[in-house]
């Protein structure tokens, strides 16, 4: 089923708010990634099943990230870029509050927490949900 082309055609460059989220979101990605290559490197490559899985995690998120700011940019999807940030966010900020995570290093926690926080309010920001919708002829 195709979409009848909206009457005026988005412009191809992206709102505000989305040239601001595609970087933060490529900075917020740096944490989990290196998260995960600290761990895998103390491991030694040696994992069990459920050790695998708390390397994924971060591991997903990092890359739910990247590619989310690529879609982004091109107007293709929104969503991607703000679940995987909302996720990370939660987790993040969650540990922290709850979990003590951050105890010594309560500001870079809340630095890893915020980053995605705010690219993923950015992201969904109804600006950049009108200009993707457009650039996909969606209405």
């Amino acid at each position: 089923m195709t979409h009848p082309a909206p009457a005026v055609p988005a412009p191809r460059m992206p709102p505000f708010p989305a040239m601001v989220a595609a970087p933060l979101a490529v900075l917020s990605a740096f944490a989990p990634g290196f998260f995960f290559l600290v761990a895998l490197g103390f491991s030694g490559g040696e994992l069990s099943g459920p050790e695998w899985v708390l390397l994924a995690v971060p591991l997903a998120l990092s890359l739910g990230l990247l590619v989310g700011a690529v879609l982004l940019v091109r107007g293709r999807s929104w969503l991607v870029l703000a679940t995987a940030g909302g996720v990370l966010a939660g987790l993040v900020l969650g540990g922290t509050a709850f979990g003590g995570w951050a105890e010594d290093a309560l500001g870079f926690g809340l630095a890893v927490g915020l980053l995605p926080a705010a690219a993923a309010l950015l992201a969904a920001h109804p600006a950049v949900r009108t200009w993707v919708a457009a650039r996909r002829g969606v209405r």
